[in-house]
């Protein structure tokens, strides 16, 4: 019998947003994947902040429009990079985890049209399960 592929860390919501971010990225935007990384990770970072601190986001010492309009550079990836995606959220749940369960679960309720909010508590609390066995 196959061993279940187990996440090594709780899997959050901040995770599962910022993957799906990564998709949209790929899939809406036209990012290629290491651009969609950061952008991934940059979006699921400043809903967090909002979230939790309730004002708008610096992007490491400008705000966005001072970014895009002075820089040149889209606001995410000054305030993400796609080593930081790796970090943050593939390494923290196991590269096996993330590869073989968690990326795939996610692009396939993208693909099917799901909603972010119908999935994210439902996908967490399956994964999460495997931590207590």
């Amino acid at each position: 019998m196959e061993a279940t592929v187990k996440p090594k860390a709780p899997i959050r919501r901040f995770d599962i947003f910022a993957e799906w971010n990564r998709i949209k990225g790929i899939r809406e935007l036209g990012l290629d994947p290491e651009d969609a990384k950061s952008y991934g990770l940059a979006v699921a970072e400043v809903v967090a902040a909002r979230k939790f601190y309730g004002h708008r986001t610096k992007y490491r010492g400008a705000t966005r429009e001072y970014i895009e309009k002075h820089e040149g550079t889209p606001w995410w990836r000054k305030m993400a990079s796609p080593a930081e995606f790796d970090e943050k959220i593939v390494e923290r749940m196991g590269r096996e985890f993330y590869e073989k369960v968690f990326s795939k679960a996610i692009e396939k309720a993208f693909n099917e049209g799901k909603d972010y909010m119908d999935i994210r508590d439902s996908l967490r609390k399956k994964w999460n399960e495997l931590l207590k066995r």
